[in-house]
């Protein structure tokens, strides 16, 4: 996940943004937006049954509980390369991978209360590492006054330094160039009340 290093470069671009109109923003990075510890749960019991069987009927002059221990074995070491290096995504289509982004993204947005600003113009970047998915969703207000070729823009962006730098760094500028939209559209007035963390969200 995020370095106390990042997560505090993050927040401070956050807040920098902020200072500049009246919508609220809001980061979620992940680690992955699904579970996909089931999957490489069956990947592992699969594994099992496999090397038990095959071990205990061409080897069988083995003790069966040998061949129990090794099959064993195998299967928590490929069940945890699986969880620990989200294998068990990989198995699955794009189009699961896509929909599950989006279901975590819109959680997230919701969780947030970032659907219950005065002016409903919050807006939330949000980063799944393990698909491989980002995307920027504006509350009504925002969404109404800014095109959504505008924020793919920002997206594009944000892939492209993604493999010229850090994840820290990245999100940090794809924070201020959404801040610099909004405060197009929604300049700061007045108090400027700062309803939503700063902090990047993490999970």
């Amino acid at each position: 996940m995020l370095t106390q290093e990042q997560a505090e470069r993050i927040e401070q671009a956050v807040q920098t943004a902020e200072a500049t109109t009246s919508s609220e923003i809001a980061v979620c990075v992940q680690r992955t937006s699904g579970d996909d510890r089931g999957l490489a749960a069956i990947i592992g019991a699969v594994l099992f049954v496999a090397i038990y069987t095959i071990g205990t009927a061409i080897w069988w002059n083995f003790d069966p509980l040998v061949w129990a221990g090794v099959a064993l074995v195998g299967g928590i070491l490929v069940f945890w390369l699986c969880d620990r290096f989200d294998l068990g995504l990989r198995c699955l289509p794009a189009r699961l991978l896509v929909k599950d982004a989006r279901r975590a993204a819109r959680a997230t947005f919701l969780d947030n209360d970032l659907d219950n600003t005065p002016e409903r113009n919050a807006v939330l970047l949000f980063v799944s590492r393990a698909e491989h998915y980002v995307e920027i969703l504006p509350d009504r207000a925002a969404a109404a006054a800014i095109t959504p070729a505008q924020w793919e823009g920002i997206v594009e962006a944000f892939r492209r330094q993604m493999h010229q730098t850090d994840l820290g760094e990245a999100v940090a500028n794809a924070v201020a160039a959404i801040g610099k939209l909004c405060a197009v559209h929604f300049p700061a007035a007045g108090a400027n009340a700062d309803r939503v963390s700063n902090r990047p969200i993490q999970s």
